[in-house]
């Protein structure tokens, strides 16, 4: 009888082991935001975000401050019109106003930017609060 519990035993912990050991090799799917966050920070030309503006702590100030974006409530759609086309949102040149402060409208097109990163990249300020 003890020999066959220790069998028992022995061959739980292998499957578990098994289990866990497949568990930590497989492949985490990352969300769209999360994407969205690699690429923003990534140095893949034509995205420098950074130049223009702040997320937290990094970035410029030529234009307006992205790290509460999602307070702001634009939709996805919006977010991403914006980013791929801003002369559909703000006049080029014309003066804009967010959160008290004024900027000139000068972001340029992004249109070089895939469908998928537009997605990405607008779930990604999406989810700044």
């Amino acid at each position: 009888m003890k020999k066959g519990l220790t069998v028992i035993f022995i061959v739980i912990v292998i499957v578990l082991g098994y289990i866990a050991v497949h568990a930590l090799n497989a492949p985490v799917k990352l969300s769209a935001a999360q994407l969205g966050k690699q690429l923003i920070h990534s140095n893949k030309k034509g995205i420098d975000c950074f130049a223009c503006h702040k997320i937290g702590k990094k970035g410029g100030s030529v234009g307006p401050n992205l790290s509460k974006e999602a307070a702001l409530k634009h939709s996805i759609k919006w977010l991403e019109v914006q980013i791929a086309t801003p002369s559909k949102n703000f006049k080029p040149g014309s003066t804009v106003k967010i959160d008290g402060k004024s900027y000139m409208a000068i972001m340029p097109d992004h249109k070089m930017l895939s469908k998928k990163e537009l997605f990405e990249l607008a779930s990604y300020l999406d989810s700044l609060k």
